[in-house]
């Protein structure tokens, strides 16, 4: 009679470290030999202005207040947009953006990123705007706009309009 198959401690070591280490190093193999794909840059459009809101039924309750403002000078779609203000306080809508739509978020709408704060309306200076939305490819794209020295909020009467273009950075 045959004496059943058993493993030594050594070869039961040897066994648990491959399959530990086995996916791991697979996996570390394929980070390091792929190369990276940037995301899409979003041509997105932003501007900085007051605008008059009336939050309840009754028009007496308008008040102004300041806005980020997105336009979607693009022929398709924008879905899923977030945008992000100074790379600490976001606001996500799942609606879609059509092409050539305009869409106004009041400041007092960010939230800090772990959703205690909301953003400090005329303390903080709007230094970085990052717009994000999934475009007609379905890929997630990305536009990032520099505010610096044009953080000043001008009131929606004012005649000129000032829309700031998307500026590429590195991605850390």
């Amino acid at each position: 009679m045959q004496s059943p198959r058993t493993l030594t401690s050594r070869q039961l070591t040897l066994f648990i470290i491959l399959m530990i280490f086995g996916p791991v190093g697979c996996g570390l193999l394929l980070s390091y030999f792929t190369r990276r794909i940037p995301e899409p840059e979003l041509p997105a459009l932003v501007r900085l202005h007051s605008m008059w809101i009336t939050p309840g039924e009754n028009k007496d309750d308008r008040r102004m207040v300041p806005c980020v403002t997105i336009k979607n000078p693009t022929q398709e779609s924008w879905r899923n947009l977030s945008v992000g203000l100074n790379e600490q306080f976001y606001c996500s809508d799942p609606k879609e953006l059509r092409a050539g739509e305009v869409l106004s978020l009041p400041l007092e709408v960010f939230i800090a990123r772990n959703g205690s704060v909301r953003f400090p309306v005329g303390n903080r200076e709007i230094k970085l705007v990052t717009v994000f939305a999934q475009i007609g490819s379905g890929a997630r794209a990305v536009s990032e706009h520099d505010m610096q020295g044009r953080s000043t909020i001008r009131r929606e009467s004012d005649a000129e309009e000032i829309w700031v273009k998307g500026v590429r950075k590195a991605r850390r």
